[in-house]
């Protein structure tokens, strides 16, 4: 267990560490078809299959006052700093802000606000599964919420942007599916085909970022093709993961660390993206240049974040506001 909590750390650490990054060359107008097209298909639909991970594999629902519980729990966690810092940032005209957020998620901290609805739908699935007393019960309500949410996209409704929904209910419902049936997969998946497959997948989703613009979805066609390569290169991060052992454990451990702060991280970081960088000039990454201006922004970025981190940690309500941390 402790070493599964690790690797899921680890992961969460190299997702975040992505992220970061690849704010640093959409805030700084940063010029780059390629390692942009990878990080693209890593940062994000990992953070959905681990969250998909967790939910398939952690303590299910109980009954409806465990529901109430467990949802409140996470409406804490999710809601309350995805509105908090929408009021901080939009501190002069908050109703036009919300009003906007609302049907178009990605305008604020869209990440929570999505996380926290497909939680919503699979603890609504459990619930359901309890009062059936079957899987199949569970599958069916979950799948019934993932229809209405496709229909919600097909019939163009913005309401709390269903068009994300649909790009990441995949990840997350077949990582559910892995955590819910672990034992069996990995009986009936040998570790030599799951690391050949997982690092031939990597090799592919390579590929496909070389040839292929992975981060514009130009219709249904191109984002099937960027699901499977994210597929691919997610199989291939975790996998490694999984293997890292011997030497770099200690960076290991580092990022498992990071990984603990992830949502802190979050809702700072990209705010310092380009403070080196006031107007936004736009510069060529695969340059000299380029190369050592990511770098010095990055550090700088880690370097003000993790100071924020800290000073909101030392007051209780700010934890609690801003980072959705429960008060002790």
């Amino acid at each position: 267990m402790k070493e599964r909590k690790e690797s899921l750390d680890c992961l969460k650490g190299i997702a975040i560490v992505l992220v970061m990054f690849g704010h640093v060359q959409v805030h700084n107008r940063m010029t780059d078809p390629y390692l942009y097209d990878v990080i693209k298909s890593l940062q994000m639909p990992l953070f959905f299959l681990i969250s998909g991970y967790l939910a398939g594999a952690g303590t299910k629902i109980r009954d409806l006052a465990h529901y109430r519980a467990v949802m409140k729990k996470r409406a804490v966690s999710y809601l309350l700093p995805f509105f908090s810092w929408l009021v901080i940032q939009h501190i002069t005209y908050v109703p036009r802000a919300l009003a906007t957020v609302l049907f178009q998620l990605d305008y604020g901290l869209w990440f929570l606000m999505v996380l926290f609805l497909l939680t919503w739908l699979s603890c609504s699935a459990q619930l359901a599964e309890v009062k059936g007393k079957k899987e199949w019960m569970f599958w069916l309500s979950y799948f019934g919420g993932c229809g209405l949410i496709l229909l919600a996209y097909l019939a163009g409704w913005t309401f709390l942007s269903p068009s994300l929904l649909v790009v990441y209910l995949p990840y997350y419902t077949l990582s559910y599916f892995f955590g819910l049936h672990e034992e069996t997969v990995k009986r009936r998946l040998p570790v030599m085909i799951r690391r050949a497959a997982a690092y031939g997948g990597g090799a592919v989703c390579l590929l496909m970022a070389a040839v292929l613009d992975l981060v514009t979805v130009t219709g249904p066609r191109m984002l099937i093709v960027q699901m499977f390569a994210s597929f691919l290169g997610c199989a291939a991060v975790i996998q490694a993961v999984l293997d890292w052992t011997g030497r770099g454990r200690r960076l290991r451990r580092g990022l498992a660390r990071l990984g603990r702060y992830t949502l802190e991280i979050y809702v700072l970081h990209y705010q310092f993206a380009a403070v080196l960088n006031p107007d936004r000039h736009p510069r060529v990454f695969w340059s000299l240049e380029g190369l050592l201006y990511s770098g010095a922004a990055f550090v700088v970025m880690s370097l003000i974040t993790a100071a924020a981190i800290y000073m909101i940690n030392q007051i209780r309500w700010f934890r609690l506001f801003l980072f959705g941390k429960r008060l002790p």
